[in-house]
């Protein structure tokens, strides 16, 4: 039977193929359980990707904006702006305040939307694609870490939170 499991997952047991998918793409190993020195590659390089996309596909929304009758698109932009307005009316009360409130919270929900849509992928397929790439130039498939949610790192989580404070 374990022998099955092995196969099944390219020689790695299933405890090793759970601690394959939840270790990340490091600069460096963990020194204790808290070391501020250690970078989670692959959150950032996933953070700053969907980052780029969100804000890509907002500036295109802002950029095709009619006064007239709305396409599906931007009638989804506008329904979500109004919802985040809505929103920051609620809890901020001053109009000024708000200018910097709205568009922040709006940034962040489109931001983190998409960072948990990564985990709509299938769980294998990035870290699969990852891994022949990294045995195609010539390194070690087997320690080719690469988690595609970046909002199952603790470290994301954190900087978010901390950079809406």
């Amino acid at each position: 039977m374990a022998a099955e499991n092995a196969a099944g997952h390219g020689g790695q047991t299933a405890g090793e193929y759970i601690v394959h998918h939840l270790t990340h793409w490091r600069n460096k190993e963990l020194v204790g359980p808290f070391d501020l020195t250690v970078v989670n590659l692959d959150s950032a390089f996933f953070s700053i990707l969907l980052g780029i996309v969100g804000c890509f596909f907002l500036w295109k929304a802002a950029r095709k904006a009619t006064s007239g009758v709305p396409g599906r698109f931007q009638a989804a932009v506008e329904l979500l702006v109004e919802m985040v307005d809505s929103q920051a009316r609620g809890i901020v009360h001053n109009a000024e305040s708000r200018k910097l409130v709205a568009p922040l919270a709006l940034t962040v929900f489109v931001w983190i939307f998409l960072l948990n849509a990564m985990d709509l992928l299938p769980v294998d397929l990035i870290p699969v694609l990852w891994a022949w790439g990294y045995g195609a130039a010539g390194l070690d498939s087997h320690h080719a870490y690469m988690r595609s949610v970046p909002t199952a790192d603790l470290s994301v989580t954190m900087g978010l939170s901390l950079g809406v404070l």
